[in-house]
């Protein structure tokens, strides 16, 4: 506790804990006024403002716990965020290429029935065509492989799963991976 003369009062730094037991003493102290009637130890004028001393006291430890909440949701930020993007995301390695997954909502914007061009669907220059499959929450996959040269990089047409269970992202990069082969 810091505290500090003023002309005409006196200035209270409290810590939380400091707070709380001031808080019961005056909460206390007023029962016990009111229970056992005028004391003659405490003038009629204190008594009038002990109602709004612990209401002054019951604000700031409420505006302290509302700060203290607020900085721990900051701190907490960055963590939800990544925890959030991870439940997003998938990272993995299949037979030497490198898989990255994407849950969300996927539009067809192919044409042709055999080969698939998947678009988010909500992104503002998506334009899903008439007829076109559409996905929802499921996972669409990038593939690609990095040879040793510097310019020798793989990139294999991905596709979306059926469903939002990431055990069905393996099976498809395999296929995809073994489709690729099949066709070199």
């Amino acid at each position: 506790m810091k505290t500090q003369a003023m002309t005409s009062g006196l200035r209270l730094t409290l810590s939380k804990t400091e707070l709380q037991a001031l808080l019961t003493l005056a909460r206390y102290g007023a029962r016990q006024l009111e229970t056992n009637g005028h004391s003659y130890l405490v003038p009629r004028r204190q008594e009038a403002v002990a109602g709004d001393v612990i209401h002054g006291l019951e604000r700031g430890l409420a505006d302290l716990q509302w700060k203290q909440a607020e900085a721990q949701a900051r701190r907490d930020a960055p963590k939800r965020e990544a925890a959030a993007r991870a439940a997003r995301e998938h990272h993995a390695e299949v037979d030497g290429f490198f898989v990255w997954g994407m849950l969300g909502d996927w539009t067809d914007l192919s044409d042709d029935p055999d080969r698939r061009q998947w678009a988010d669907m909500f992104h503002p220059d998506t334009q899903p065509r008439e007829q076109g499959e559409i996905r929802r929450n499921v996972w669409r996959i990038f593939i690609s492989k990095r040879g040793a040269a510097a310019g020798d990089l793989v990139v294999l047409p991905g596709d979306c799963t059926q469903t939002a269970d990431r055990g069905e992202i393996e099976p498809l990069t395999r296929a995809i991976i073994a489709g690729h082969i099949g066709a070199a």
